[in-house]
């Protein structure tokens, strides 16, 4: 069951037809829970300034996996402008230059050596996951903006904090009228795309979280997470196989905390015969790193926690759960990311001990078998 990208205006909740039918004559900053709408929106957004305002516009996300994974159904919404991440973004009017095999770009330095971006401009500028960038990448955004600006964003989901200084949602608009930049707040409530099991059992990973309430969570599902034990790490891969072809899953991640955790999941699933598409980097040698995600493919996508933000999937695998080791707090908040991710299945698996936070969340609120026929293999 892959994503319907085909959106319908009579679908919406009053909170986000308030955003949809808001001027675009005014800036504005949405910001919502995991699962609310905002991606949607921000399409939305899209569609509405293509029809209505021309085609100078610019949407940008903070990760290359949503990027690829929004792309994936631009000509279904009738898009005409490519999506893009961050970086490719910032240097988009620089020249790439090949010599001797190798490309790199070309850019102008300013007196001090630094690179000096070249960010292209246009009317409207649409960014998801604000959350994610920084003070100085936002009033990139806003430079680049010749008439208004469309934020989207979630406290919740900001999981770069240790790398980047970012801040709230909340707080964005208040920076900015600080410098002399209005904007209109809105805010989104609901959540869809959560079963709501799903949202009870990670409930207490999430950091920043309003307290629980369970009416906001719409999503018709209401399948229980599995927390799997076996009996040793290479068990937990074959299940993810036989659980997935068992259930004829066609829309599947498998989550990690790592880039070498991705590589040496994805190709155990390989050598069991399972087609599976990756993304990691290496950090050593970036000859090495890896992107064939094709999001027009059922096939199971096999990634970090943190390149997941902004996608989501029927049934989400998080393996060797028991390597998780949340030193700063920025790592929960990416499981917390991950977790939410699936809009049905939610599959955690483990080894040794189940690590804090989950072996604080009650036992009534996840299950310990998948189905009768999943034993440890």
């Amino acid at each position: 069951m892959k994503k319907d990208w085909m959106i319908k205006e009579s679908e919406l909740d009053d909170d986000q037809l308030k955003v949809f039918k808001a001027t675009l004559d005014k800036s504005c900053i949405v910001s919502g829970c995991a699962g609310s709408g905002k991606s949607v929106l921000a399409l939305i957004k899209a569609q509405r300034l293509q029809k209505e305002r021309g085609n100078s516009y610019q949407i940008i996300v903070f990760t290359k996996a949503l990027c690829g994974y929004m792309n994936s159904g631009r000509k279904e919404l009738g898009l005409v402008n490519e999506f893009m991440y961050h970086e490719e973004w910032r240097w988009k009017k620089y020249l790439k230059h090949y010599r001797n095999g190798q490309s790199f770009w070309v850019y102008e330095r300013d007196d001090n050596g630094n690179k000096i971006p070249n960010m292209p401009k246009s009317d409207y500028v649409i960014v998801d996951e604000i959350q994610d960038f920084e003070q100085q990448e936002i009033m990139e955004f806003v430079r680049a903006t010749k008439k208004n600006f469309f934020f989207f964003g979630d406290t919740a989901q900001s999981i770069y904090g240790r790398l980047k200084r970012t801040m709230p949602v909340q707080n964005i608009g208040h920076m900015l009228y600080q410098s002399g930049i209005e904007s209109k707040d809105w805010e989104l409530y609901r959540n869809y795309r959560l079963p709501l099991p799903v949202a009870r059992y990670i409930q207490s990973v999430g950091v920043d979280l309003p307290p629980f309430d369970e009416s906001i969570y719409k999503s018709p599902e209401r399948t229980v997470p599995c927390v799997l034990k076996y009996s040793e790490a290479e068990s937990q891969i074959s299940a993810i196989k036989k659980i997935k072809e068992d259930h004829d899953f066609t829309d599947v991640a498998i989550l990690v905390p790592s880039g070498e955790l991705v590589r040496q999941i994805g190709e155990a699933l390989i050598s069991l015969g399972l087609n599976v598409e990756m993304k990691y980097d290496d950090k050593e040698d970036f000859r090495n790193s890896k992107n064939n995600l094709n999001f027009e493919t059922t096939n199971p996508k096999v990634m970090t926690y943190h390149s997941a933000k902004g996608l989501q999937f029927e049934a989400i695998f998080l393996p060797y759960i028991d390597s998780f080791v949340d030193d700063r707090g920025d790592d929960s908040k990416a499981l917390y990311v991950a977790m939410s991710r699936t809009y049905r299945y939610l599959y955690i698996m483990y080894s040794g001990q189940l690590p804090k936070p989950l072996s604080d969340i009650p036992a009534n609120l996840y299950k310990t078998t998948e189905t009768e026929e999943v034993e440890d293999i």
